[in-house]
């Protein structure tokens, strides 16, 4: 998703916004940025997550007038993994993530920042959430010990303490509007794909955060304006989006339960996550190229699973190129390849549909097979041999 041609001026703040279906939405939060952000600099960012023909060509105009940067998606990869492809096409130092069913205020970028740049060991900053009518929406948020959430403000729920002026540390601040260094949120390895497609997924990034000695913090000094779930009532009827919630906070619980359960009443660690070794896409053009189809979109599931191993046995002495049918972040593919025991760093994504082919290429294409097994469906290519061994120390030929 690299744009090479882009200037190499430096940035102080990538906004990132994800739209589906929101053109309107997504004019009125760059209209705020656009009237409200001074004191850096910074550039827009927006990830259309597959809108309907009528409202991409909209957004492109929203787009161009803001000089905001678009990429387009021809599915919804949905929050957290639109959000790593932003944030791994920025060249911003640190990264705003905002909803753009949010609004912002004049001034509001500047103590995010301080916050972020003097608090003790500060990984994310968020402000304070009211609802249009200006009522106290959400004040930061804790985890109960059975892992749901207190969101201070919400449902009437006590925030005079929290909303003293000054920072607080907190369990988490909503994504809605999440400031985060840039190299925090790659090593991180971003939002994790296993809280695919909604829910907890900033929780769990506050919660790895925090098992690396970083904080987040309300900052009480910025105060935005957020609608609230004005994309996700849309994509989910209720009890579709409580069955996604109830599933997601399950896996949250797998996670981080036993440290949650406990922490009020021992002194209990927290279960540790290394950095994911994030490198940039780096094509060496001396190795010669091997290209490996895999079905779908990138996702957890067992043929992506065996592909990213793959991948990593031919790695040496070898370009891989992941081809699949939707763009991808490498943080996804670095977070699987972790998931799957084994260290990829060098490669790159493409589409199926952009993909260029060489004649000195080796190809490989991997389907699912009826067993629910994976199968090799072709290899052809220069590097056949190679490809032949990997396969054969896979069972997989």
């Amino acid at each position: 998703m690299r744009d090479h041609n882009r200037s190499d001026l430096n940035i102080d703040v990538s906004i990132i916004i994800v739209n589906w279906n929101k053109s309107e939405l997504t004019l009125t939060c760059l209209r705020s940025i656009a009237e409200n952000t001074f004191g850096v600099t910074y550039e827009v960012i927006v990830i259309d997550n597959g809108s309907d023909a009528d409202q991409i060509s909209s957004l492109r105009q929203v787009c161009a007038t803001y000089q905001a940067h678009l990429i387009e998606l021809k599915q919804n990869l949905f929050f957290g993994e639109a959000n790593n492809i932003g944030a791994e096409f920025a060249r911003g130092a640190t990264l705003l993530l905002l909803n753009n069913d949010v609004i912002v205020p004049a001034g509001y970028i500047l103590p995010l920042l301080d916050t972020l740049n003097n608090a003790y060991c500060a990984g994310a900053v968020g402000p304070k959430f009211i609802y249009p009518d200006g009522r106290l929406q959400e004040a930061g948020a804790y985890i109960r010990p059975d892992g749901w959430s207190i969101q201070h403000g919400k449902a009437d729920a006590s925030a005079h303490v929290i909303s003293m002026n000054g920072p607080h540390i907190v369990d988490y601040c909503s994504a809605a509007c999440l400031l985060i260094r840039r190299d925090v949120f790659l090593r991180a390895g971003g939002f994790d794909p296993l809280f695919d497609p909604a829910y907890f997924e900033d929780a769990d990034l506050m919660f790895r955060l925090r098992s690396g000695g970083l904080f987040t913090y309300l900052c009480t000094d910025v105060t935005v304006v957020h609608y609230e779930n004005a994309t996700s009532s849309e994509v989910w009827d209720r009890r579709r989006l409580d069955e996604v919630t109830i599933e997601n906070h399950r896996r949250f619980m797998e996670r981080w339960g036993a440290y949650i359960s406990q922490r009020l009443f021992a002194d209990v660690e927290m279960p540790s996550f290394g950095e994911i070794l994030w490198t940039p896409e780096e094509e060496d053009p001396d190795l010669p190229v091997v290209r490996i189809h895999g079905p779908g979109q990138v996702r957890q599931s067992r043929e992506w699973t065996d592909i990213i191993v793959l991948a990593s046995k031919l790695a040496a002495g070898h370009h891989i190129i992941l081809v699949a049918d939707e763009a991808c972040s490498r943080c996804r593919v670095f977070t699987l390849a972790c998931r799957a025991g084994v260290k990829l760093r060098s490669f790159s994504i493409a589409r199926a549909s952009a993909v260029e082919t060489h004649s000195e290429d080796s190809i490989i294409s991997l389907r699912v097979g009826v067993q629910k097994t994976v199968e090799l469906v072709s290899a052809s290519g220069p590097r056949l041999d190679h490809i032949r061994n990997a396969l054969q120390a896979m069972d997989l030929l």
